[in-house]
């Protein structure tokens, strides 16, 4: 009896043990198999949500082991989650940058961009714009992201179809045309130009694009602390910045609107707006069949848009001024840097880039990319080739180099624009210049 309780102990414990150890070595098997994608995290403004579907189809084709779990934020609202989400180590993989004052701002939040390229992407060096590069990198040296569109600025769109309706024959190319074009719009019950005053980026672009036309040049100087920004050449500008709101060139209550949704699409796209105060990454809505103006009122009515400089405000003629309106950096914490750098190749170098440049977002930064894309607007071979000249011929940078100047010059504007004294406030401008270790 006890040999036979024993042999059966045995037998059960066996029975019984075998199935656990079979089913912890299965669970184990179905966890290596079942691991799934790489999910890569990625924030920005750029691109779009139209522009997104096909991209990341495409990527996620050419790479089924990353999948990209993609978080899109309105420029305006953008910058203020990241600064917050990185300064509490919570930040994405990859993130959307401008260049500029966010280049040394986020450089130790960022992995080294060359180092990851040189080892994953063999012939960026050759392919990717060199003067877009310099853009990307802080004053330490660091390439902090990967370019991935150059624009310019100051343009307008503009819709032919109700400036005709206005009584408009010829686009206004100079700021007396504009006051007097802006008359016959008001009478018609329209805007005569949207712009996103509220955003500060609107406000630098515009000053520094515009200070080139009454001195060439000056501003890049006085970044740099060789000349004041109380001299007249800014003291013009910013007064010229003043009669758009006096003359009503601008919409009413300007300064609380901001570019994305208001003065596009409430604006502009919604037809009450002839023209939209923008940059040339908005060249796309020339055309017909371009997915962003899907179902808006400019397109039920077949309006013909096309694309200009903004008009002449100086003594000296316009000149585009130019950088990159995006790069995408990769969180030196991130776990996933090999599957954020296909990304970034993708989107730098690859169908990513082309469909961009496709849909007219910007200018490519890579020398083997080139449009691709349809030619079916009235007026949309002209702006392109105008957009072209102008932005190859730019006399500098967009962007100021120094966050503290870029907030001071916008408060200025912002207080010029409702009736505060130009040099008054330029001083401001100028103690915040003085202070700035460079």
């Amino acid at each position: 009896m006890k040999k036979f309780m024993t042999f059966l102990l045995v037998t059960l414990f066996i029975m019984g043990t075998l199935p656990i150890f079979a089913n912890g070595n299965s669970e184990k098997s179905a966890l290596a198999t079942e691991k799934g994608p790489t999910t890569l995290v990625f924030w920005s403004w750029l691109p779009t949500t139209v522009q997104w579907d096909a991209m990341v189809n495409e990527f996620e084709k050419e790479n089924p082991s990353i999948k990209i779990d993609y978080t899109r934020t309105e420029q305006s609202d953008y910058f203020e989650k990241l600064q917050v989400a990185m300064a509490s180590g919570t930040g994405p993989d990859v993130f959307g940058m401008t260049t500029g004052p966010m280049v040394n701002q986020y450089a130790p939040f960022c992995a080294q961009m060359d180092t990851l390229s040189d080892k994953d992407i063999p012939d960026w060096r050759t392919v990717i714009s060199q003067s877009a590069i310099a853009e990307c990198t802080s004053k330490d040296g660091q390439l902090v992201g990967m370019p991935m569109l150059v624009a310019g600025m100051d343009y307008l769109l503009y819709n032919d179809t109700l400036m005709k309706e206005c009584g408009i024959n010829k686009v206004p190319a100079t700021n007396d045309e504009m006051v007097a074009a802006s008359k016959l719009i008001r009478a018609k019950g329209y805007i005569p130009v949207a712009i996103g005053a509220a955003d500060d980026w609107v406000n630098v672009d515009w000053f520094v694009n515009v200070s080139n036309q009454f001195e060439p040049g000056a501003i890049y100087k006085a970044e740099e602390g060789k000349r004041s920004f109380t001299d007249q050449c800014f003291i013009d500008t910013a007064n010229a910045w003043a009669s758009l709101f006096k003359n009503g060139v601008f919409e009413d209550g300007a300064l609380g609107v901001v570019t994305y949704p208001d003065a596009r699409d409430q604006y502009f796209f919604n037809r009450k707006a002839v023209f939209f105060a923008t940059g040339s990454w908005h060249v796309g809505p020339t055309s017909p069949s371009d997915n962003e103006i899907e179902g808006t009122e400019i397109k039920k009515q077949n309006d013909v848009i096309g694309m200009t400089m903004f008009p002449q405000m100086g003594p000296n003629e316009f000149r585009a001024t130019t950088g990159v309106d995006l790069m995408l950096a990769v969180n030196k914490d991130s776990k996933e840097q090999d599957a954020a750098m296909k990304f970034i190749q993708f989107m730098s170098m690859g169908d990513g880039q082309q469909q961009w440049i496709d849909c007219l977002q910007g200018s490519t930064v890579a020398n083997t990319i080139s449009y691709k894309g349809k030619v079916d607007g009235k007026l949309q071979q002209q702006s392109i080739d105008a957009l072209n000249k102008w932005n190859s011929e730019a006399i500098g940078s967009r962007k100021l180099k120094y966050a503290e100047l870029e907030k001071a010059l916008v408060v200025a504007l912002q207080n010029v624009a409702a009736g505060a004294d130009a040099k008054t406030e330029l001083q401001a401008v100028q103690n915040i210049s003085a202070s700035i270790k460079r």
